[in-house]
C-alpha cells in the first residue's frame, strides 16, 4: 500500500470507492476499495487495487485526502457533519450526583430486578418531572443516557416501566434498609416526620380515597405520603396510606419504623401539632416506648387547658423563651408580637365580613317573614293560595346558607345562628373571641427530650427544623418533581412511583444544598433574579454533539461553557472530561 501512495502516477488514477451492503437481519457491511482507473485498448477500466476494509477509520479519512489532493489539512471540512446534538449537562449532573448518593449501589444490591432501568426512571423523573409516559418517550428521545445506565431501549416498552414500578415497590423495606445503612451517619438520633396527600385524576386507584385535600383540590381523590427525613430534610423513609388516613393514626407505625429499619436505640421524633405524638406514645406500652422522645407543638384547645390546670399562665408568655416543666414533660412557651397583631386583624376582618353577609341574610329572612305577615291578612275563602308561613324546605335554605357563612369566615367558634319560623336570633360569645384573642401569636412546644440531651433553644430550632420537611413536599409537588397529579391504578405502582420520587427528591436536594448560598451571592453581586429552574436550565444548554469526520470516523465533543456553567460545575465538583462519551 505504501509503495502505492508514494507513487504520483498511481495518486493520479486512484480514488476509494465506499460500499454498503445489507445482510441478514438488516445488517449493514461496509467496505472500503482502493481502485485505480487505466486504459487498455483505447477503453478507460477499472480494477480494485487493495481491500482496505480492515484499515483503522482515522488511516482511511487521511487516504481520502490524500488522494483528493486536500493540502495542508488532515480532514476535508466538506467531511466533517454534526451528526446529532442533544442536552446533556443536566442529565451528566444528575447521573453523578445519583451515584455519589449511593442511589445506583442501594438499588443494585437491594433490588432483585432490572435495577438499570429504575435508576433511568428515577433520572427521567428529575429531568422531565412528568409521568411515565412522558419518560417513557424522553427515554426513546434520548438514547445516550439509557446507553449511559446500560438500558437496552430497541425493544422497550412502556409496560416494561409499569412492571418494574411495581415490584420496585415490593422491595421497598429492603431497599430502605439499605439506603439507611448507607446514609445512617446522616441521621443521629433527631427524625424529622410529616404527612401530605397528593390528588389523583380518575376514580380508579386502590388507595385513593376523599379526605382532607392539601391541594385544595375539591371533588379529588387522594393518597397521603409520610416523609422521615434527618434534621436537614434529607430523606430517609417514605410510605403511601390511604386518603382518608389521620395524621396522627400514621405515628406509631413509623415509629416502629425507625426502631427496626435504622435500629436506633433512641429516637426524638419532631412532628407538628397534628401528630399527636403524646397520645400515640400513651397507647403504647412501656417496653415499646423505651427510647422515645418528641418534640412538637400544642392546639389552641391544648394550650387552653393547660392553663386551665394551673400548668401555665399567660403572663409567661413574651417574646423571650419560658420553659416548664410537668411530670416530666417540657412545656416550651413564647410570643410573637408581629404574628399576633397579623393574626387578630385577620380575625377581626373575617368576623366584620361575616356579619354583614348573615345580616343581609337575616334581612332576607325578615322580608319573606314580613310577607308571611301580610298574606296571613289577606287571607279568605276566596285566595287560600298565599304562603302564610315559611315551609320546612325554605328554612332548610335559610340554615344552610348561614352554616356555609359560618365556614368561610371561621366564625363557628363565636357565633350561632338559630332560625326558626319566628326568629332569626345571631349568638355571639364575647368571652369565647376575647379567650382566642389572648392566645394570638403564642405558641408552645412540647418535648420529652431531657434538657441534658437539648437546652431550651435547641429544642426550639429542631421544631424549627420540620420547615426541611415542608420544602421537601414543596419541591415534590410543585415543579420541581411533579410527584401530582397521579394517574396510576394499581396499589404497587402507585407505591413505587411515589417510592422513585423520594430518591429523584435527594438527588434534587443535594444539587439545591451545594447551588442555593452561591446563588443567593451571585444574585446580590448581579442584581439578578435567578432561581433554581435557571440553573438546571443553565446545564440543559450543555450539549453533547457527536461529530463525523472523514470516512465514519465519529467524535463527541462539548462547546466552550459560559461563566454560568463554568461555576455550577464547579460548585457541583463536576468534570468536563468525565461527560465526553468515548
Amino acid at each position: 500500500m505504501f509503495g502505492i501512495v508514494e507513487t504520483n502516477c498511481y495518486i493520479c488514477n486512484m480514488y476509494l470507492q465506499f460500499n454498503e451492503k445489507k445482510g441478514k437481519n438488516d445488517k449493514i457491511y461496509y467496505s472500503v476499495l482502493l481502485c485505480e482507473k487505466y486504459r487498455e485498448n483505447g477503453a478507460v477500466k477499472t480494477r480494485v487495487v487493495m481491500n482496505l476494509s480492515k484499515l483503522p477509520n482515522e488511516i482511511i479519512t487521511a487516504l481520502k485526502t490524500v488522494l483528493n489532493k486536500t493540502k495542508g489539512k488532515l480532514i476535508d471540512t466538506n467531511d466533517i457533519k454534526i451528526n446529532q446534538s442533544f442536552d446533556y449537562g443536566y442529565a451528566f449532573a444528575v447521573i453523578e450526583i445519583m451515584n455519589r448518593l449511593r442511589i445506583n449501589e442501594t438499588i443494585e444490591k437491594a433490588y432483585r430486578g432490572k435495577a438499570n432501568l429504575i435508576k433511568l426512571m428515577i433520572v427521567g423523573k428529575v429531568l422531565t418531572r412528568g409521568s411515565k409516559l412522558h419518560i417513557f418517550n424522553w427515554i426513546k428521545r434520548n438514547k445516550f443516557v439509557a446507553e449511559k445506565l446500560s438500558v437496552e431501549t430497541e425493544n422497550l416498552k412502556l409496560e416494561d416501566l409499569y412492571f418494574e414500578l411495581g415490584e420496585f415497590s415490593r422491595m421497598q423495606n429492603v431497599v430502605e434498609r439499605k439506603w439507611n445503612i448507607y446514609h445512617k451517619s446522616r441521621h443521629q438520633e433527631v427524625y424529622l416526620y410529616d404527612i401530605t396527600s397528593t390528588y389523583f385524576e380518575g376514580l380508579q386507584n386502590e388507595l385513593a380515597a376523599f379526605g382532607y385535600n392539601r391541594d385544595g383540590k375539591k371533588g379529588k381523590m387522594q393518597i397521603t405520603v409520610g416523609l422521615i427525613t434527618d434534621s436537614k430534610g434529607f430523606p430517609l423513609k417514605i410510605q403511601v396510606f390511604a386518603g382518608n388516613i389521620n395524621d396522627c393514626k400514621t405515628v406509631n407505625e413509623q415509629l416502629h419504623t425507625i426502631k427496626e429499619s435504622f435500629n436506633a436505640e433512641r429516637i426524638i421524633l419532631v412532628g407538628d401539632r397534628g401528630m399527636r405524638i403524646r397520645l400515640n406514645l400513651e397507647e403504647m406500652d412501656e417496653e415499646e416506648k423505651q427510647g422515645i422522645y418528641y418534640i412538637s407543638a400544642l392546639s389552641n384547645s391544648e394550650i387552653r387547658a393547660l392553663l386551665k390546670d394551673g400548668i401555665i399562665q399567660l403572663s409567661l408568655f413574651s417574646k423571650e423563651l419560658v420553659e416548664v416543666e410537668d411530670n416530666g414533660t417540657r412545656y416550651i412557651m413564647s410570643s410573637n408580637p408581629q404574628l399576633e397583631q397579623e393574626k387578630g386583624q385577620v380575625r377581626d376582618s373575617l368576623k366584620q365580613r361575616y356579619e354583614q353577609e348573615i345580616l343581609l341574610l337575616k334581612e332576607a329572612w325578615q322580608k319573606r317573614k314580613n310577607q308571611n305577615t301580610k298574606n296571613q291578612g289577606k287571607l279568605n275563602n276566596k285566595n287560600n293560595k298565599l304562603v302564610t308561613h315559611f315551609t320546612e324546605k325554605k328554612l332548610d335554605s335559610f340554615k344552610f346558607r348561614a352554616g356555609e357563612l359560618l365556614k368561610r369566615y371561621k366564625m363557628s367558634k363565636f357565633y350561632n345562628v338559630e332560625i326558626s319560623n319566628n326568629e332569626f336570633v345571631i349568638n355571639f360569645s364575647l368571652e369565647e373571641y376575647q379567650k382566642q384573642k389572648a392566645l394570638d401569636g403564642k405558641y408552645i412546644i412540647e418535648s420529652t427530650v431531657q434538657k441534658k440531651l437539648m437546652d431550651t433553644i435547641k429544642v426550639k430550632q429542631k421544631y424549627k427544623d420540620l420547615q426541611n420537611v415542608e420544602h421537601a413536599f414543596r419541591d415534590l409537588k410543585t415543579d420541581k418533581l411533579n410527584i401530582r397529579p397521579v394517574y396510576h391504578r394499581n396499589e404497587d405502582q402507585t407505591r413505587g412511583h411515589v417510592f422513585i420520587c423520594m430518591f429523584a427528591y435527594a438527588i434534587v436536594k443535594e444539587m439545591e444544598t451545594a447551588i442555593y448560598p452561591w446563588l443567593k451571592k451571585y444574585n446580590t453581586k448581579n442584581k439578578s433574579r435567578l432561581s433554581y429552574s435557571d440553573i438546571a436550565d443553565e446545564l440543559k444548554n450543555i450539549k453533547m454533539s457527536q461529530l463525523e469526520m472523514g470516512y465514519r470516523m465519529k467524535k463527541f465533543m462539548i462547546p466552550n461553557l459560559n461563566s454560568i456553567q463554568k461555576e455550577i460545575m464547579n460548585i457541583l465538583n463536576l468534570k468536563l472530561e468525565d461527560m465526553i462519551i468515548v
